[in-house]
């Protein structure tokens, strides 16, 4: 038991994650997140929060990415993200963060904007911002037909489609 006046050792987090963390593939990229997380005493501790601002800060510099992308990224002749999609879906990471809800993945997306992906078990879930403004989310399943909405009003119908792939995902 520390005495009184006795100075207490920094037990601030630190995260040490490697290059790789950031151009991780989708089949390690759960495994970069089950990587533990060492604090400046030396011990290891799997911390949920941790695990989750570290999902948010790599969606965040995919994110950051998506601004070289040019026209053609994928060779199909696809339009890059712009600036209206990169803004929406900088909101949308926000409100995910807030709501505790990080993404598995963040892509630039083949219909052109940005892709928001969610993935638990066989379950998945999508939110798709266009270039034009337009959002689109998705949940789906092997075992079931997919379900796709449109967030006209991106303040109201974000919350709700947040609760709607949480519980998508955790059924």
């Amino acid at each position: 038991m520390p005495q009184l006046g006795e100075q207490l050792p920094d037990y601030s987090p630190l995260i040490g994650l490697s290059p790789s963390f950031w151009q991780s593939n989708e089949a390690s990229t759960s495994q970069v997140y089950e990587k533990p997380l060492r604090l400046m005493c030396g011990e290891i501790y799997r911390s949920a929060y941790w695990l989750t601002k570290a999902r948010f800060a790599e969606a965040r510099q995919r994110l950051k990415t998506t601004v070289t992308l040019e026209c053609g990224w994928d060779t199909y002749g696809t339009e890059a993200p712009n600036d209206v999609a990169r803004h929406l879906a900088g909101t949308i990471l926000d409100a995910l963060e807030a709501d505790g809800l990080p993404p598995t993945r963040l892509l630039p997306s083949s219909e052109g904007g940005i892709a928001i992906s969610f993935v638990e078990g066989d379950r998945r879930a999508e939110i798709e911002i266009y270039n034009s403004g337009e959002v689109a989310a998705a949940t789906y399943s092997a075992n079931s037909e997919p379900v796709v909405w449109e967030l006209c009003n991106l303040d109201s119908a974000l919350k709700n489609s947040i609760t709607e792939i949480r519980v998508h995902l955790a059924a």
